[in-house]
């Protein structure tokens, strides 16, 4: 489950930010002064030599958190992959040394809006719920819509309860178990 979140999240967020079509940007919540001074900041560390890798990319994005972004935002948006996407994007219409971090909030809240990534953040949030809850019988009614909305098979399903069925006294969580159920 580990490997594939990481496939799924390249390959969904490569297909929409590919296809993402402009839409005006609403923003829910004001900003706050300190994000305003940070968009009004040139995107310097893409022409200034440090943006070498995705720790430092990560580091740069994690800056707008100021403006709205949350974790999964910056995690996902932090990752070279989705950066090139935007970037190929951006400069077609400005040079890469005139963009702002406006620029690149404004890039992110769009791709934000898609139902794309409304769909992935979810799907992640799910997953990574499934993954760090101990399964137990008395959860499980509402553990199983989890699973059923992730779209896992009525066999895997029915494994699961099995299994929980048979160790009433489960200490593993989701992930645990479908990895030994695996073997």
């Amino acid at each position: 489950m580990k490997l594939r979140l990481p496939l799924l999240l390249l390959f969904i967020s490569v297909a929409f930010l590919s296809t993402a079509q402009e839409q005006v940007v609403s923003l829910a919540t004001p900003l706050t002064d300190n994000c305003k001074s940070l968009l009004d900041k040139k995107l310097d560390f893409l022409i200034d030599g440090s943006f070498q890798d995705e720790s430092s990319l990560k580091k740069e994005i994690a800056r707008l958190k100021e403006c709205g972004l949350d974790d999964f935002d910056v995690k996902f948006f932090a990752r070279m992959e989705s950066m090139s996407a935007m970037l190929r994007k951006m400069t077609q219409k400005k040079e890469l040394e005139q963009m702002s971090f406006e620029d690149l909030f404004t890039e992110i809240e769009k791709i934000k809006a898609t139902s794309g990534f409304i769909q992935v953040k979810k799907i992640t949030f799910l997953s990574e719920t499934l993954a760090t809850r101990k399964g137990n019988l008395k959860n499980w009614n509402e553990d199983v819509k989890v699973f059923q909305e992730l779209g896992a098979s009525k066999n895997v399903i029915s494994q699961v309860f099995e299994y929980l069925e048979t160790h009433p006294d489960n200490t593993k969580s989701y992930q645990e178990i479908l990895e030994s159920l695996k073997k």
